[in-house]
Protein backbone atom coordinates (compact mmCIF):
# COMPACT_ATOMS: atom_id res chain seq x y z
CA UNK A 1 0.00 0.00 0.00
CA UNK A 2 2.96 2.07 0.10
CA UNK A 3 4.52 0.93 -3.22
CA UNK A 4 3.06 4.45 -4.96
CA UNK A 5 5.10 6.98 -3.46
CA UNK A 6 7.96 4.93 -2.91
CA UNK A 7 8.69 4.18 -6.79
CA UNK A 8 7.72 7.57 -7.36
CA UNK A 9 10.48 8.94 -4.87
CA UNK A 10 12.64 6.06 -6.72
CA UNK A 11 11.75 7.51 -9.65
CA UNK A 12 14.01 4.66 -11.32
CA UNK A 13 14.79 4.65 -15.16
CA UNK A 14 15.20 1.44 -17.70
CA UNK A 15 19.47 1.14 -17.60
CA UNK A 16 19.45 2.10 -13.91
CA UNK A 17 20.64 -0.52 -11.42
CA UNK A 18 17.99 -0.59 -8.28
CA UNK A 19 18.76 -2.51 -4.94
CA UNK A 20 16.19 -3.28 -2.56
CA UNK A 21 17.86 -3.81 0.79
CA UNK A 22 15.44 -5.82 3.18
CA UNK A 23 13.55 -7.42 -0.13
CA UNK A 24 11.76 -9.75 1.69
CA UNK A 25 9.58 -11.95 -1.00
CA UNK A 26 10.29 -9.32 -3.55
CA UNK A 27 6.84 -7.55 -4.33
CA UNK A 28 9.27 -4.18 -4.95
CA UNK A 29 11.64 -6.20 -7.16
CA UNK A 30 8.73 -7.45 -8.89
CA UNK A 31 7.28 -4.29 -9.72
CA UNK A 32 10.57 -3.26 -10.70
CA UNK A 33 11.28 -6.01 -13.12
CA UNK A 34 7.94 -5.32 -14.88
CA UNK A 35 8.75 -1.83 -15.46
CA UNK A 36 12.08 -3.04 -17.41
CA UNK A 37 14.73 -1.73 -14.34
CA UNK A 38 17.56 -3.85 -13.74
CA UNK A 39 16.92 -4.96 -10.04
CA UNK A 40 18.77 -6.68 -7.13
CA UNK A 41 17.41 -7.94 -3.59
CA UNK A 42 19.47 -8.78 -0.50
CA UNK A 43 17.95 -10.04 2.66
CA UNK A 44 19.04 -11.83 6.19
CA UNK A 45 16.24 -14.47 5.61
CA UNK A 46 17.33 -17.52 3.21
CA UNK A 47 13.86 -18.84 2.39
CA UNK A 48 13.22 -15.30 1.20
CA UNK A 49 16.12 -15.06 -0.95
CA UNK A 50 15.32 -18.83 -2.30
CA UNK A 51 11.94 -17.35 -3.37
CA UNK A 52 12.86 -14.26 -4.28
CA UNK A 53 15.39 -16.04 -6.77
CA UNK A 54 12.74 -18.83 -7.87
CA UNK A 55 9.69 -16.25 -9.03
CA UNK A 56 11.55 -13.00 -9.74
CA UNK A 57 14.96 -12.67 -10.57
CA UNK A 58 18.17 -14.56 -9.94
CA UNK A 59 19.77 -11.03 -9.44
CA UNK A 60 19.57 -11.48 -4.80
CA UNK A 61 21.73 -12.45 -2.49
CA UNK A 62 21.67 -13.28 1.25
CA UNK A 63 23.29 -10.44 3.05
CA UNK A 64 22.31 -7.60 5.87
CA UNK A 65 22.29 -3.76 5.91
CA UNK A 66 25.73 -3.80 7.60
CA UNK A 67 27.42 -5.73 5.14
CA UNK A 68 26.08 -5.39 1.57
CA UNK A 69 27.56 -7.91 -0.19
CA UNK A 70 28.53 -5.62 -3.52
CA UNK A 71 31.33 -3.07 -4.32
CA UNK A 72 31.30 0.65 -3.81
CA UNK A 73 29.54 2.65 -6.02
CA UNK A 74 27.06 0.57 -7.45
CA UNK A 75 23.72 1.78 -7.93
CA UNK A 76 21.48 4.07 -8.61
CA UNK A 77 19.31 4.10 -6.38
CA UNK A 78 18.44 1.68 -3.23
CA UNK A 79 14.98 1.26 -1.56
CA UNK A 80 14.89 0.75 2.26
CA UNK A 81 11.69 -0.38 3.09
CA UNK A 82 10.31 -1.33 6.50
CA UNK A 83 13.56 -2.48 7.38
CA UNK A 84 15.41 0.53 9.32
CA UNK A 85 13.16 0.12 12.64
CA UNK A 86 14.50 -3.13 13.00
CA UNK A 87 18.06 -2.26 12.82
CA UNK A 88 19.85 -1.40 16.01
CA UNK A 89 22.67 1.38 14.72
CA UNK A 90 20.25 2.98 11.68
CA UNK A 91 23.40 5.21 10.96
CA UNK A 92 25.40 2.48 10.42
CA UNK A 93 23.54 0.66 8.21
CA UNK A 94 22.37 3.97 5.89
CA UNK A 95 26.11 4.91 5.49
CA UNK A 96 26.82 1.10 4.23
CA UNK A 97 24.03 1.73 2.35
CA UNK A 98 25.55 5.05 1.23
CA UNK A 99 28.65 3.17 0.21
CA UNK A 100 27.27 1.03 -2.16
CA UNK A 101 25.28 4.22 -3.86
CA UNK A 102 26.58 6.05 -6.82
CA UNK A 103 27.71 9.56 -6.32
CA UNK A 104 24.82 11.47 -6.11
CA UNK A 105 22.44 8.50 -6.20
CA UNK A 106 18.91 8.11 -4.29
CA UNK A 107 18.11 6.27 -1.34
CA UNK A 108 14.10 5.95 -0.23
CA UNK A 109 13.59 4.99 3.09
CA UNK A 110 9.91 4.03 4.49
CA UNK A 111 9.25 3.11 8.15
CA UNK A 112 6.45 3.61 10.98
CA UNK A 113 5.98 7.19 11.52
CA UNK A 114 4.94 8.48 15.20
CA UNK A 115 3.02 10.83 13.73
CA UNK A 116 0.65 7.96 13.00
CA UNK A 117 -3.02 7.03 14.26
CA UNK A 118 -1.71 3.66 15.77
CA UNK A 119 1.65 3.86 15.89
CA UNK A 120 1.12 1.94 19.29
CA UNK A 121 -1.45 -0.50 17.85
CA UNK A 122 -3.71 -3.10 19.96
CA UNK A 123 -1.16 -5.45 19.24
CA UNK A 124 1.34 -4.02 21.67
CA UNK A 125 -0.66 -3.05 23.72
CA UNK A 126 -1.82 -6.40 24.34
CA UNK A 127 1.30 -6.96 24.88
CA UNK A 128 2.21 -8.29 21.29
CA UNK A 129 5.05 -7.21 19.40
CA UNK A 130 3.49 -6.34 16.33
CA UNK A 131 2.38 -9.96 15.41
CA UNK A 132 5.74 -11.31 16.68
CA UNK A 133 8.02 -8.54 15.04
CA UNK A 134 11.12 -7.31 16.74
CA UNK A 135 11.10 -3.91 16.28
CA UNK A 136 14.52 -1.88 18.07
CA UNK A 137 12.27 1.44 18.39
CA UNK A 138 8.32 1.83 17.26
CA UNK A 139 8.91 4.92 14.79
CA UNK A 140 10.54 7.94 13.77
CA UNK A 141 9.29 11.36 14.14
CA UNK A 142 9.89 13.43 10.43
CA UNK A 143 12.77 15.74 11.73
CA UNK A 144 14.49 12.64 13.73
CA UNK A 145 14.36 10.86 10.31
CA UNK A 146 15.39 13.96 8.32
CA UNK A 147 18.93 14.39 11.02
CA UNK A 148 19.31 10.31 11.09
CA UNK A 149 20.02 10.54 7.22
CA UNK A 150 22.23 13.65 7.17
CA UNK A 151 23.96 12.35 9.54
CA UNK A 152 24.96 9.08 7.35
CA UNK A 153 25.48 11.45 4.54
CA UNK A 154 22.54 11.99 2.86
CA UNK A 155 20.76 15.15 1.38
CA UNK A 156 16.87 14.86 1.87
CA UNK A 157 14.73 15.98 -1.01
CA UNK A 158 11.32 15.00 -0.02
CA UNK A 159 9.05 13.22 2.30
CA UNK A 160 5.46 12.44 2.57
CA UNK A 161 3.20 10.59 4.73
CA UNK A 162 1.65 6.99 3.72
CA UNK A 163 -0.92 4.71 4.97
CA UNK A 164 -3.54 6.71 6.73
CA UNK A 165 -6.31 5.06 8.78
CA UNK A 166 -7.95 2.03 6.91
CA UNK A 167 -4.61 1.46 6.23
CA UNK A 168 -3.55 0.63 9.84
CA UNK A 169 -6.46 -1.56 10.38
CA UNK A 170 -5.49 -3.94 7.89
CA UNK A 171 -2.41 -4.45 8.60
CA UNK A 172 -3.73 -4.59 12.38
CA UNK A 173 -6.33 -7.47 10.32
CA UNK A 174 -3.42 -9.37 8.83
CA UNK A 175 -1.26 -9.71 11.58
CA UNK A 176 -4.39 -11.54 13.65
CA UNK A 177 -4.93 -13.80 10.60
CA UNK A 178 -1.30 -14.67 10.79
CA UNK A 179 -1.22 -15.02 14.59
CA UNK A 180 -3.89 -18.03 14.51
CA UNK A 181 -1.51 -19.93 13.05
CA UNK A 182 2.17 -18.86 14.13
CA UNK A 183 2.98 -16.76 16.94
CA UNK A 184 6.37 -15.28 15.72
CA UNK A 185 7.36 -13.27 12.70
CA UNK A 186 11.10 -13.04 11.89
CA UNK A 187 10.79 -12.48 7.79
CA UNK A 188 8.68 -12.19 5.33
CA UNK A 189 9.10 -15.94 4.02
CA UNK A 190 6.93 -17.15 7.19
CA UNK A 191 3.85 -15.42 5.58
CA UNK A 192 4.26 -18.75 3.54
CA UNK A 193 3.57 -20.87 6.04
CA UNK A 194 0.34 -19.37 6.67
CA UNK A 195 -0.82 -18.50 2.91
CA UNK A 196 -2.68 -21.68 2.07
CA UNK A 197 -5.17 -21.53 5.38
CA UNK A 198 -8.61 -20.30 5.26
CA UNK A 199 -8.45 -17.68 7.26
CA UNK A 200 -5.72 -15.94 5.13
CA UNK A 201 -7.79 -16.82 1.71
CA UNK A 202 -10.48 -15.15 3.52
CA UNK A 203 -8.36 -12.26 4.15
CA UNK A 204 -7.18 -12.22 0.74
CA UNK A 205 -10.30 -11.91 -0.92
CA UNK A 206 -11.50 -9.11 1.31
CA UNK A 207 -8.23 -7.60 0.64
CA UNK A 208 -9.20 -6.92 -3.21
CA UNK A 209 -11.77 -4.93 -1.87
CA UNK A 210 -9.95 -3.22 1.02
CA UNK A 211 -6.75 -2.46 -0.97
CA UNK A 212 -7.77 0.15 -3.51
CA UNK A 213 -10.08 1.78 -0.74
CA UNK A 214 -7.18 2.57 1.44
CA UNK A 215 -5.35 3.52 -1.85
CA UNK A 216 -7.70 6.31 -2.31
CA UNK A 217 -8.00 7.58 1.54
CA UNK A 218 -4.38 7.90 1.17
CA UNK A 219 -4.41 9.65 -1.18
CA UNK A 220 -6.89 11.73 -0.42
CA UNK A 221 -6.28 12.31 3.52
CA UNK A 222 -2.33 12.50 3.85
CA UNK A 223 -2.20 15.33 2.38
CA UNK A 224 -4.49 17.37 4.34
CA UNK A 225 -3.88 15.76 7.87
CA UNK A 226 -0.12 15.24 7.31
CA UNK A 227 -0.47 11.95 9.21
CA UNK A 228 -0.43 8.01 8.32
CA UNK A 229 1.28 5.24 9.47
CA UNK A 230 4.77 5.44 7.16
CA UNK A 231 7.14 8.25 6.41
CA UNK A 232 8.49 7.82 2.84
CA UNK A 233 11.49 9.86 2.89
CA UNK A 234 13.92 10.41 -0.28
CA UNK A 235 17.18 11.59 -0.22
CA UNK A 236 20.49 11.63 -2.24
CA UNK A 237 24.00 10.86 -1.48
CA UNK A 238 26.06 14.40 -1.09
Amino acid sequence: MREEPCLTFLNAKPGEKVLDVGCGLGYFLLLLAEKGIECHGIDISEDSVQYVHDHITPNVKTGSCFAIPYPDNTFDKVLFCEVIEHVEDDTKALKEIRRVLKPGGRIVVSTPAYEGWFTRTYLKRLGHQDGGERHVRDGYYKKELAETLKRSGFCVIGNRFSMFLLSEWIMELTKVVYMLRQRSFSAQSDLLNVQKTIPFRVLNNLLRILVPLSRLEDRLMTPVFRRGHSHIMAADKC
